[in-house]
């Protein structure tokens, strides 16, 4: 099957920036599918990069979402709307189907910046919306794409897998360049420490020879990837236990995070624009809030 798959990544240009969120075309012996569709501030961009390539959306044989976070799933909505079959975790569909909550939510996290950041979101027709659950594979345009569930980032978390590659979404953290900084995907409020473990540990026993990330595209060795992002995410958990430990604030501990962030990024040479576009897709300040609630819970739970 492998001779017959075509994958192309998509940067998305999001808020003008270069590979920062990705969307996958797949094409295969019968069509094409997405992965990703990025928000709805970059549909227009999504929508010519597949008029380039002699697309229109309707043409697509599906869509699939590793998770409905804005950045990954804001657009699916529109693209189902236009008779597009939507794939998703079950525990994400209701808030495609009806994203009232979602949108609710996100504006209350960016404030006056969402509507630039990320548009509104369009509500899926119930019609066209696939909830595929962990191990279940889906035939479509002559491709076999298998769902594994992968939390960590999110409860309703899945990896994809096509072939011999793997689409990982945020479950494998973000890596803009090949300066080797890799940056925690550790948004809240469902960050998991364990459960991220878990996931990395499952895609990297699946042995696939090819990793994509949303943020951002093809990783040259994801054996590598996978044992170095391990450490990224061990190291600054652990990081911020110290801190709370301590007894520092919220808002310290956001300035401290981001301060480790910087270090950690520069060591390696990491250009300005990467650290910029991390910050509009990944940023260091939420991350702490996301690891600081890990373990607000945990300790919580302990004495329960």
């Amino acid at each position: 099957m492998a001779n017959d798959i075509g994958i192309e990544t998509l940067d998305l240009q999001f808020q003008n920036l270069p590979r920062a969120i990705a969307s996958f075309l797949v094409t295969g012996p019968d069509g094409a599918i997405l992965i990703e569709t990025g928000c709805e501030t970059c549909r227009e961009q999504l929508i010519t990069e597949l008029d380039e390539r002699g697309l229109a959306p309707a043409d697509l044989a599906a869509v699939f979402v590793t998770h409905i976070h804005l950045d990954h799933a804001g657009a699916a909505g529109w693209f189902a709307a236009q008779g597009v079959p939507l794939f998703v975790h079950p525990k994400g569909a209701r808030h495609l189907i009806d994203p009232t909550r979602l949108v609710e939510s996100a504006r209350m996290v960016y404030g006056d910046r969402f509507d630039s950041l990320w548009g509104d979101m369009t509500p899926a027709p119930e019609g066209n919306v696939r909830e595929i659950t962990d191990g279940k594979t889906v035939e479509v345009a002559g491709l076999e794409v298998t769902a594994i569930d992968t939390p960590g980032h999110a409860f309703h978390h899945h990896a994809f897998v096509i072939d011999n590659t793997v689409f990982a979404g945020d479950s494998s953290g973000v890596r803009i360049d090949d300066s080797g900084y890799l940056s925690l995907t550790s948004a809240p409020p469902q960050f998991h420490l364990e459960h991220t473990l878990a996931s990395v540990e499952r895609l990297e026993k699946l042995g696939e020879k090819r990793l994509f990330l949303t943020h951002f595209g093809e990783v040259p060795d994801p054996a590598k990837h996978w044992a170095d992002y391990r450490e990224v995410v061990e190291l600054n958990v652990e990081f911020v236990r110290q801190r709370l430990v301590e007894g520092m604030d919220e808002e310290s501990l956001q300035i401290a995070y981001q301060a480790f962030q910087m270090e950690q990024a520069f060591r390696v040479n990491t250009p300005r624009v990467t650290w910029e576009t991390l910050q509009e897709i990944n940023g260091a300040g939420m991350c702490a809030d996301g690891i600081r609630m890990y373990w607000q819970r945990k300790w919580k739970e302990d004495r329960s």
